[in-house]
């Protein structure tokens, strides 16, 4: 019998169980179901699709679309023989298994990495993700647009490795297939235009790999305003004297070890569009500014090597590529910007461009009264290099996620043990301390990869994984020290060390480590959210709230977005406000990856607030996954709490299902 099948690659296509394609939802349905299945197998809040697909509509009748469109999903699948979603009370998670959707299954086969693997990943790469899908939905059309450029690369990357796997083997049909799929997505290719005219010459056919060159030089100068690089004007000089053909290296053979590489970033002068303060459009001003100030913060991140400001401002107006831009300055990915000024108001366009594929990784509108203007610029740089870095670092842990284990550097290792880091499972978090460890055995005196292992053994003391905690926090402090001692400038190893002082009830040390990661970074969405958890229990409740603020200002979609709507919550609770305490408690809990103890703040606050049935649910919930779950657990995790806070919990506890 044939499988179920979602197609997202090239056209939207749903084959049921018997192997027939099912008529396709209305266009909303469709985003929505895609929005779900490449989220992979973690539940969708209710409350995120409905602000995403119609945030143009009051609450209720927002709600009411996303409950008919979820009815037109279930009903789509109920024809088709199969269960396309399962919708809970709060959230909805696809059902079909991941290697069933087209998109998801290039990506795993990607990460395999072998030729039968590669082999079947190109086949599927057929076009775009999603195409004529672009919609009028701004968070969507954001999504849809960085999610097109993942897949981009994925698929390139595909190609490229199978173009050199071929060739190794001197399978010339294989060779010839692949570098025209890498042709596909990207006419200037010079990779794939040389594989090309070596699969030419190999076969004797030396005017059609002149003419191969001929198609190169085309493309370069056309989409990039280049000449061809020296190495394929060299291989067109070989095949013309008819000497020896060099292959490509034989990518079987191990690569030598790599250091970390830093990605590295050129921030373009901002355009200026329509009116200016001044009236005029002169090309600087406001526009100078703000991409400065951009670039100056940015120079100050240890996780990025930024281009001097020198060079990157000679590229000033026009359509200029951004390859070119990219291959130029070495600079993998590109900030620019356009700014309009007009009636009191100022609107920025900022885009961060990978320069590799020429694709937009990210992009956003910041709109603002103008106000005093130094105090706008400083209000607006901050929010973007906020965002820069998260999408950064987002991107880079994307382009780890795409490579073989074995083909790692240090770098790429740090970032795929990020991406399960924050997973909070103990799977994944066995899975990082590997991925930290292996950068380390390529560089070892690599400070974040020692962050990064503090804080999985962080997880281990804070969640009771191990059942020694003081064991996993004298390892969480340990490499959070080394983390600092490799580089003191690293708001990363201070952020972990922070957290493995308050582990030791340092509360005073720990605040003072998180104040200084802020200080070498003040846009360091986890630090500030730090201090608000240490200060949250036991600590200034009012500074807490405000820490928190700004933490999610920074990053309103982090990763550890449950865990700042919790600190809300804790802050609350220290405050004595019980009602709003329990509404962001129950929002912290309704996020993707909260852990038992998101659950239990939730539950605690509901109860003090007399709600009673939504307390004893997430009670309930919190019994599925830690049968032995006890207020003990919940105190010894937040050991800072006031005494009277502890006492509140230890009497409504019993009440609602978890024992003291």
């Amino acid at each position: 019998m044939d499988q179920p099948t979602l197609r997202l690659i090239g056209d939207f296509a749903i084959t049921g169980m018997d192997g027939r394609m099912v008529a396709p939802p209305g266009r909303k349905a469709r985003m929505a179901l895609a929005w779900i299945a490449l989220n992979g197998p973690r539940p969708v809040p209710r409350e995120r699709l409905a602000g995403v697909f119609w945030d143009d509509r009051p609450d209720r009748h927002a709600r009411h679309s996303l409950r008919q469109c979820l009815l037109e999903l279930r009903q789509l699948g109920g024809a088709a023989g199969i269960g396309l979603i399962d919708a809970g009370k709060d959230t909805v998670t696809f059902a079909l298994p991941a290697e069933r959707v087209d998109a998801l299954a290039i990506e795993r086969l990607a990460r395999d990495g072998t030729l039968a693997s590669l082999r079947a990943a190109a086949s599927l790469c057929v076009g775009e993700l999603l195409p004529g899908m672009d919609g009028d939905c701004g968070d969507f059309g954001a999504w849809l647009a960085a999610e097109r450029a993942r897949f981009s690369r994925i698929s390139a990357g595909v190609f490229a490795r199978l173009t050199e796997l071929c060739e190794a083997l001197e399978d010339w049909d294989g060779v010839a297939s692949a570098a025209e799929g890498w042709l596909n997505l990207d006419p200037a290719c010079e990779d794939a235009h040389r594989a090309l005219m070596r699969v030419h010459a190999q076969a004797g056919r030396r005017s059609d790999a002149v003419r191969q060159y001929q198609a190169c030089a085309e493309a370069v100068r056309r989409r990039l305003d280049a000449e061809p690089e020296e190495r394929t004007v060299d291989l067109l000089r070989d095949i013309r004297g008819g000497g020896t053909i060099i292959k490509m290296a034989d990518p079987r053979e191990p690569e030598p070890r790599r250091v970390s590489a830093k990605p590295s970033l050129a921030v373009l002068p901002f355009d200026t569009l329509g009116d200016t303060l001044g009236g005029t459009v002169d090309g600087g001003g406001v526009a100078d500014g703000l991409s400065h100030d951009i670039l100056a913060r940015l120079a100050r991140l240890r996780s990025l090597f930024v281009i001097a400001r020198g060079s990157s401002f000679r590229f000033r107006g026009g359509q200029i590529d951004p390859r070119t831009v990219g291959r130029t300055l070495g600079a993998r990915y590109l900030v620019t910007g356009s700014v309009r000024a007009h009636a009191g108001r100022l609107r920025l366009t900022v885009e961060l461009v990978e320069t590799e594929t020429a694709t937009v990784v990210w992009g956003d509108v910041f709109d603002t009264r103008l106000g005093e203007l130094f105090a706008v610029q400083e209000d607006l740089t901050g929010r973007i290099v906020a965002a820069l870095e998260i999408e950064i670092e987002a991107a880079e842990i994307r382009h780890a996620l795409a490579w073989p284990v074995t083909s790692l550097d240090a770098w790429g290792a740090y970032h795929r043990g990020l991406w399960h880091m924050f997973r909070f499972t103990r799977d994944d978090n066995e899975t990082a301390r590997g991925f930290f460890q292996q950068a380390l055995r390529l560089d070892p005196i690599c400070a974040r990869a020692h962050a990064g292992l503090s804080f999985t053994h962080f997880q281990d003391a804070f969640l009771h994984r191990t059942g020694d905690r003081r064991r996993e926090t004298d390892r969480a402090y340990r490499f959070a020290e080394r983390g600092v001692a490799l580089d003191e400038r690293d708001p990363t190893s201070h952020w972990a060390l922070g957290r493995a002082l308050w582990l030791l009830d340092r509360h005073d040390d720990a605040v003072g480590e998180l104040e200084q990661a802020v200080q070498l970074n003040p846009n360091f969405a986890l630090g500030h959210y730090t201090i608000a958890f240490v200060q949250a229990q036991g600590g200034d409740a009012h500074e807490a709230l405000g820490a928190v603020d700004l933490a999610q200002r920074l990053s309103p979609i982090d990763p550890l977005l449950f865990g700042m709507l919790g600190v809300r919550a804790l802050a609350r609770l220290d405050l004595g406000d019980y009602s709003e305490a329990a509404d962001w408690g129950d929002r912290a809990a309704r996020r993707p990856n909260a852990h038992v103890h998101i659950h239990a703040i939730a539950a605690f606050c509901d109860a003090l607030a007399d709600r009673h049935d939504q307390a004893v649910e997430h009670a309930r919930r919190i019994k599925e996954t830690a049968p032995t779950y006890r207020c003990g657990d919940f105190l010894m995790a937040f050991h800072t709490l006031r005494p009277r806070v502890a006492d509140l919990i230890r009497r409504e506890g019993p009440a609602i299902g978890i024992p003291v």
